[in-house]
């Protein structure tokens, strides 16, 4: 049957949220190229590829997240823009959604503040 493998999406979406909690890590600009290298280069004219390739030379001297979900997506985040991307490797990529966005702010502040990552305050 089609409805056999229900997926629960809070409990994905919370799950994703640990993980980007949990592997959150602030980049050198060499680091994120070579991630972007890395993981990036199969998607040669993807419009999300060129604005994040954009921000990037707009923003060298920026503050870079990185990320990655249990499923293996790379998250990659510009502070200084509010922009990101998400990357599976050579199978998709696209824009952080909003909701993306505010897990990764969320997930920075508590990484600056000193606070037990992955327990909710």
């Amino acid at each position: 049957m089609p409805f056999d493998k229900f997926v629960d999406i809070q409990a994905l979406q919370k799950e994703r949220r640990e993980a980007v909690y949990q592997s959150l890590r602030e980049i050198t600009l060499e680091e994120l190229k070579k991630i972007v290298n890395e993981n990036l280069s199969d998607f040669e004219g993807d419009p999300w590829q060129a604005n994040f390739l954009r921000i990037i030379e707009e923003h060298p001297q920026g503050s870079f997240y990185h990320a990655v979900t249990r499923e293996g997506a790379i998250v990659l985040y510009c502070r200084d823009e509010d922009a990101g991307v998400w990357v599976l490797p050579h199978t998709g990529t696209g824009p952080l959604p909003d909701e993306g966005k505010r897990h990764v702010k969320e997930a920075i502040e508590l990484f600056r503040s000193g606070a037990k990552i992955g327990v909710q305050q």
